[in-house]
């Protein structure tokens, strides 16, 4: 934007119902009239609600005239020089705004880029994803303030996203973020919490499923060496893929027979959740780790030329497509292109979260309890962990025991 025309200027009612000072208009580079922008405190604003005024002199004093809210008749005015007869023959004293407070309303631009610089201290994952859901709600929602913002901008918000094909879920998360930003209850922002605006986007959560037995020998028998050790350590330690991708040599513990899960700052890793924590594996799981040791250049098990792999789930599914496995049903996006699964590695039944429900559900098959089991995951909630386990009971012998003794000879 070029530097605003001192003769065409904006003013609008602010939050505590005050008219605003007279902010001078922006313009492009050009020289064309951005339509209801300003400069405010040095910093571009959009107030569609807005008029505009010009300066003019009558009788030897200086006032104001209104040349209406169309911004290029406005500025054709402005430029005229015409002189409305009912002009203010008093010029009011020009002058910039106090910084915002509480009283005033905290600008929806300062707080979110506040918000996002303390969230960034979390993981880059969760950074990201509360950055690209604030981006899009900004462009649907054109509120100045932060507490301007009602339900009806959230369902706006949501209506966007659904018109963009977004699924279900991805809305919720989206919505959520914006709801957690607003509710503030973490202090990454300045304004006051605002608790009473949230809307509900509701989809349908498939339970968590870990594979069958014949479905990790299929992926084993379609697997090469180096993909199979990948496999047994998914299974093995119960870990997510970023813990995996980071896992090295040295986070195995030969005393305790366990392997840690701690921060990586050279890598860029934190647990989620803050979650350090030690999972006992198996002896024979140590004993690979241990070769791979011996034949490895690094000391990442499964690193990309020394740094972590990131696409650790690229590989399962294009295992699973080339060996055959998928199941033709599902349908994904490739190049923006929606293909379905038989055609493209984007089968939604081949993911690595599954493996931690083989392992919780292994785990809890051979005697541990929820609670070792949710500090193994590292779960911050025991309901999380309950959850991944409750699928497992309902297939489990006992079940089927219950099931098959209920109205026998009926």
């Amino acid at each position: 934007m070029r530097k605003p025309k001192a003769s065409l200027y904006l003013r609008f009612r602010m939050p505590d119902g005050k008219q605003s000072p007279y902010y001078p208009a922006l313009f492009d580079n050009k020289s064309r009239i951005r339509p209801f922008w300003c400069l405010v405190k040095g910093t571009p604003e959009h107030h569609p609600e807005a008029t505009y005024y010009k300066r003019v002199k009558r009788e030897g004093k200086w006032g104001w005239e209104s040349v209406g809210s169309d911004a290029n008749t406005a500025w054709t005015k402005a430029q005229a020089g015409s002189i409305c007869p009912a002009v203010s023959t008093t010029a009011p004293e020009h002058k910039e705004p106090d910084a915002p407070t509480a009283k005033d309303g905290y600008r929806l631009d300062e707080e979110i880029a506040v918000y996002l610089s303390n969230v960034a201290k979390l993981s880059p994952k969760t950074y990201k994803a509360y950055k690209r859901s604030l981006e899009v709600f900004r462009q649907s929602c054109k509120k100045v303030y932060v507490h301007q913002i009602t339900k009806q901008d959230l369902q706006a918000f949501d209506t966007s996203l659904m018109e963009d094909g977004n699924e279900d879920r991805t809305r919720h998360n989206r919505v959520q973020h914006v709801v957690t930003f607003l509710r503030n209850e973490e202090g990454r922002r300045l304004g006051p919490a605002i608790k009473d605006v949230s809307i509900t986007v509701k989809y349908v959560e498939a339970p968590p499923e870990a594979y069958t037995r014949q479905e990790l020998e299929d992926l084993f028998r379609v697997s090469d060496e180096d993909e199979r050790s990948l496999w047994r350590f998914f299974l093995g330690t119960g870990f997510r893929e970023a813990e995996v991708s980071v896992a090295e040599v040295t986070d195995v513990n030969h005393d305790t027979k366990t392997i840690r899960v701690d921060e990586k700052t050279y890598f860029g890793f934190k647990p989620k959740d803050c979650e350090k924590r030690n999972v006992p594996i198996p002896d024979a799981l140590i004993a690979e780790i241990d070769a791979r040791a011996k034949s490895g250049s690094c000391s990442l098990l499964f690193g990309n030329n020394g740094r972590p792999d990131g696409h650790l789930l690229r590989v399962l599914k294009h295992v699973a497509f080339d060996g055959g496995l998928n199941c033709g049903k599902c349908k994904g996006t490739v190049d923006g292109k929606e293909v379905s699964c038989a055609e493209a590695p984007v089968c939604e039944k081949w993911i690595l979260h599954r493996f931690r429900k083989n392992f919780a559900t292994d785990r809890h098959n051979g005697g541990a309890s929820a609670r070792k089991i949710q500090k193994w995951l590292g779960h911050s909630s025991l309901e999380t962990t309950l959850r991944y386990l409750a699928v497992g009971d309902d297939t489990s012998d006992e079940v089927r025991s219950i099931v098959n003794g209920v109205h026998v000879g009926l």
